[in-house]
């Protein structure tokens, strides 16, 4: 995509079902990285791809949390904070316009995606998981720089068989960093992860990380998809079926780490989530 997307859609509509002990009571995206909630760091990712517009869905429940951080992110907000306070903060960057919609539909990660582009009424967006934050915020400007404006394509790591359970594998075709999506499996189990390694060879295989590209072509696929299946239905399997038949590229970023916020805590505790420059806590999550 050689030129800026239209605008980008940052996919915060779930529960945080697999860190329910806390969950109910603070929106995952909130959790801190390097001092700064995670949300922050997703936003600024968004407003380094120059895209202008930026729309948050979140799940209805947490409502009264967005209230408060429209509030917070509002023009001068944070300067009167520092006035308030009587000492210098860091503040977002403010290029960014950024809205925020409660998702309305099935509960399900295709729903964020059709919410938002309708929002912005365009079918040229990027979508961003909330719950993936990459410390760099350079994530989806890499997958906007290599991709086509007119393909469909996803961003991922090179496959890791520790780290497939907990990612959408992506089968892949071609050589060199850009190639193009054939099947993908969500989350295998280590057995199932082995099986791959040995079909395809691991050069081959790729790890989601919750970056696409959407096309009006994709968008109206999802949406007519969303429609057939009485299941919520899942944004990596669709892009499975959707490749099938038409070109999605898969764009690869070596060594990149994305922090999960919703990763349980047994493994990745809390302290390690707040040690400054988010080298702890790296836990890689797709789509």
């Amino acid at each position: 995509m050689t030129t800026k997307p239209v605008g980008v859609v940052i996919a915060a509509g779930g529960l945080g079902t697999r860190v329910s002990g806390w969950s109910p009571f603070l929106p995952k995206e909130f959790r801190p990285v390097g001092g700064r909630p995670g949300l922050v760091h997703v936003l600024d990712e968004a407003a380094a791809t120059e895209a202008g517009r930026a729309v948050v869905v979140h799940h209805p429940y947490y409502t009264p949390f967005v209230d408060w951080t429209r509030q917070v992110l509002a023009p001068g907000a944070l300067s009167r904070y520092e006035e308030l306070a009587k000492q210098p903060v860091a503040s977002p960057t403010e290029r960014l316009r950024v809205d925020f919609i409660a998702q309305q539909g099935r509960y399900a990660d295709i729903t964020s995606a059709l919410n938002g582009s309708q929002h912005l009424r365009s079918g040229n967006v990027c979508l961003l998981f909330s719950d993936n934050v990459d410390p760099s915020h350079s994530a989806l400007s890499d997958l906007i720089a290599a991709a086509s404006p007119h393909t469909p394509a996803v961003l991922a790591s090179p496959f890791d068989v520790q780290s497939a359970s907990s990612h959408g594998v992506v089968i892949c075709a071609g050589t060199g960093p850009l190639r193009t999506m054939t099947g993908l499996v969500e989350k295998p189990d280590p057995v199932h992860a082995r099986q791959l390694e040995n079909e395809h060879g691991p050069d081959n295989l790729r790890l989601l990380l919750g970056r696409v590209c959407l096309t009006p072509g994709l968008l109206h696929y999802l949406s007519a998809s969303s429609r057939r299946t009485a299941t919520e239905p899942r944004l990596s399997l669709a892009l499975a079926a959707y490749a099938r038949r038409h070109r999605v590229d898969v764009v690869t970023k070596s060594g990149s780490r994305m922090i999960d916020l919703g990763a349980p805590e047994s493994g990745q505790t809390t302290e390690r989530l707040r040690v400054p420059g988010a080298q702890a806590a790296e836990r890689t999550y797709g789509t």
